[in-house]
């Protein structure tokens, strides 16, 4: 009977990952032909994103601070199901918020920003110290010279016989400012800041953690977990 799917090399078809595989990539690509709209199709490609869906396969440790609670699961499934997760309310900034929720993680009045980049920071920080790379968050006293400072600095050498700084930056997926790159390229959200980041730190020897709300990771994001990984396994 045909299916209308591209089915898997005749070496593959016994192998039931692959013909799943081929189904979803039908369906996935029925869903991206069927809508036009600039903020569903950049939601569909933010979703399929390679890393956008690894915290549906993190064991939920609380020890570790890996379990999410009820409602954080319940707020990421329906933002990236396209799901409305609240009834449209008017904003303290003047905006109103529309049932799909999703302007919270971009509004300037929002303080749960300024803490999701403190836990973001703190988790890469944890991480290098497991990796046997002590570092300090906020180092004072380095070249700049309007006093702001980077996220952190490696106390041991790191690049080129450099001690290493690195900054996070979490921006929205679906903001305003980014939709209309992000709905033609997964991932358009988190290299201009990235970029930013490293223009801001030119001066500096940096590895810039800019990751969207959707779990796409920016090259150099990617580079710098997988450099953490790599010391730690050793």
């Amino acid at each position: 009977m045909s299916t209308g799917i591209d089915l898997p090399d005749d070496s593959d078809t016994h192998r039931h990952s692959m013909l799943d595989k081929s189904v979803i990539e039908s369906e996935y690509n029925q869903l991206l032909s069927r809508y036009t709209d600039p903020y569903h199709r950049t939601r569909l490609l933010a979703t399929a994103a390679p890393h956008s869906g690894d915290w549906l396969h993190t064991l939920p440790i609380s020890a570790c601070g890996l379990h999410l609670e009820d409602s954080a699961i319940r707020v990421a499934v329906g933002l990236r199901l396209g799901c409305a997760i609240c009834e449209a309310h008017p904003c303290p900034c003047g905006t109103t918020v529309d049932p799909l929720g999703q302007h919270a993680l971009s509004c300037k009045k929002n303080a749960t920003r300024v803490q999701r980049h403190a836990w973001l920071n703190d988790l890469t920080h944890r991480a290098l110290i497991r990796a046997d790379t002590p570092a300090v968050k906020e180092p004072q006293g380095l070249n700049r010279t309007d006093g702001k400072r980077p996220d952190g600095l490696t106390l041991v050498p790191s690049h080129s016989g450099c001690s290493a700084t690195w900054d996070v930056t979490v921006v929205h997926t679906l903001a305003v400012s980014y939709i209309q790159q992000s709905v033609t390229d997964a991932g358009s959200a988190a290299a201009p800041a990235s970029k930013r980041k490293s223009t801001k730190y030119s001066n500096l020897s940096s590895s810039h953690v800019a990751i969207e709300t959707f779990g796409i990771l920016a090259d150099d994001a990617h580079e710098f977990i997988t450099e953490i990984g790599r010391r730690a396994s050793q």
